[in-house]
């Protein structure tokens, strides 16, 4: 799901150095289909691998019109089953012209918000359906109160409690601005401020723009300038487009003196600090992120050196990799984030899987990017995070089977190992000096009998907290296992 995850600050304790050949593909690609046009794209992927986004469909009275999808969980497109828009296409008394809707995003529950154009004015109006249904007209426009009639806007996130997010032009006294949805009306906007709002977290926390700079409410507030004002990288705005349950916000700002664009993540709920949180280019001088997972994974697109095709990036482990050099090589279509129908790409979601679209003759087309390798976590610790363990014990033995398309593998590649400290909602980096010096680096090492990899962390030098281990295979994490030390 868009723009929802956790994780920002890392420490690397030790390598699992086993003695393979490195391989540069680390995802397989899948062409989603249409809906029987020529073309789609893809606009953002929930927890279960449901694509949400948008096709061109041909209708025998109204010919080339663009229809949204949203696939089955790890499904293409069933230009049946999966076209959430209902007929006829203009709807008598002012209801939603669905035939030209567009996608935004999707949470867990699959319910999605975007936009259609009300007739007969043509003007975009926010909507939210209801979990794995199609577009209900008029029961899934958004509104400015109880009663009140359309306004135009686009609800561009939503969150796992079904509260939206967006822009609206409205009436009276209410004007222009950010809208996010009252939680207890979730089809009734309230409006938090001036500016765009384009993601929003769990905790009710909304990201977006105003008066050219990136913002962050706090949970369920207005967009607050004394408080909420990000800052950029030195240059003169930024905007946010995604933010996490730590308050982590991402997206794209301009650097000193203007001369070029670049991606950002943020700190827990921190302002943009232009040295540690710039995520630099793929080599050009543009980048911009577009979502993170609840591990601190970026997506985005950025620019390459004489290319004029935006590319899209993962950014993972401290540093951006182009997601064409992670698949098969040979490819006419590059893997593209540029923004199509108003709405950014590419997403991630917390399994590492990818919704993006690659650019065809000038068209998009939508794919599911999937991870090649999934490294499980096994005894004594549970992979649903319930371990609790005494921190007076000696160590703690963390062992990972590595999968390579969900099937075990014992060719495993060199991996990273690195851990985090969560405590409520913050994060807190370990101090890698001081735990090394009290662990035993040689306990990290690789059972060829059992298959995965084990690293043995020293429990007291952790102390009472909860932690997050994480392993990476060429930068990109493939397995965390989460345990608690009382």
């Amino acid at each position: 799901m868009k723009r929802i995850g956790t994780l920002s600050i890392v420490c690397c304790l030790g390598l699992l150095m086993v003695p393979s050949t490195c391989v540069a593909q680390m995802y397989t690609v899948t062409d989603l289909g249409t809906l029987g046009g020529s073309w789609s794209e893809s606009t953002g992927i929930n927890a279960s691998g449901q694509v949400v986004g948008n096709s061109e469909f041909l209708d025998e009275t109204w010919g080339s019109l663009r229809h949204i999808f949203r696939t089955s969980p790890n499904q293409v497109i069933h230009p049946t089953l999966d076209d959430l828009n209902t007929v006829p296409c203009i709807f008598p008394g002012g209801g939603l012209n669905v035939c030209n809707a567009a996608a935004a995003a999707i949470n867990d529950s699959g319910q999605v918000v975007g936009s259609g154009k009300n007739m007969p004015d043509n003007d975009p109006h926010p909507f939210r359906t209801a979990a794995n249904r199609r577009i209900a007209n008029p029961d899934d426009i958004i509104r400015p109160f109880p009663g009140g009639g359309f306004f135009e806007g686009v609800a561009f996130s939503i969150n796992n409690s079904g509260t939206s997010v967006g822009f609206a032009d409205c009436c009276g006294a209410w004007g222009v601005g950010a809208f996010r949805t009252d939680a207890s009306n979730p089809l009734i906007a309230n409006r938090i401020g001036g500016g765009v709002a384009y993601g929003i977290n769990d905790s009710g926390q909304v990201v977006g723009d105003s008066a050219g700079h990136a913002f962050r409410t706090s949970a369920n507030g207005v967009i607050d300038p004394a408080t909420d004002d990000l800052g950029t990288l030195g240059g003169s705005s930024s905007t946010a487009r995604a933010i996490n349950v730590f308050g982590q916000a991402v997206g794209g700002s301009l650097v000193a003196g203007d001369a070029a664009s670049h991606a950002f993540r943020t700190g827990p709920n921190s302002r943009i600090d232009s040295v540690s949180d710039d995520l630099g280019t793929l080599g050009g001088s543009f980048s911009f992120a577009t979502s993170v997972n609840n591990f601190g994974q970026v997506v985005g697109w950025a620019s390459l050196p004489g290319d004029t095709v935006q590319h899209a990036f993962i950014y993972d482990g401290g540093v951006m990799h182009d997601l064409n050099s992670l698949v098969a090589g040979g490819s006419t279509c590059p893997i593209s984030g540029i923004q199509f129908s108003g709405v950014d790409s590419p997403d991630v979601n917390d399994a590492g899987q990818i919704a993006a679209n690659v650019l065809c003759n000038g068209e998009p087309r939508a794919i599911r990017l999937d991870p090649i390798y999934k490294a499980d976590v096994r005894p004594p610790i549970h992979a649903d995070g319930s371990s609790v363990f005494s921190a007076k014990r000696g160590v703690i033995p963390v062992k990972f089977r590595l999968t390579q398309h969900n099937s075990s593998t014992c060719s495993l590649l060199p991996a990273t190992i690195a851990i985090t400290r969560a405590a409520g909602a913050t994060l807190a980096s370990v101090d890698n000096n001081t735990y090394s010096t009290r662990a035993n680096r040689s306990s990290s090492q690789f059972d060829t009998a059992g298959c995965h990899y084990m690293y043995h962390l020293a429990a007291s030098a952790l102390g009472v907290g909860t932690y997050r281990v994480d392993i990476r295979i060429q930068g990109i994490m493939v397995g965390h296992a989460v345990f608690a030390l009382r």
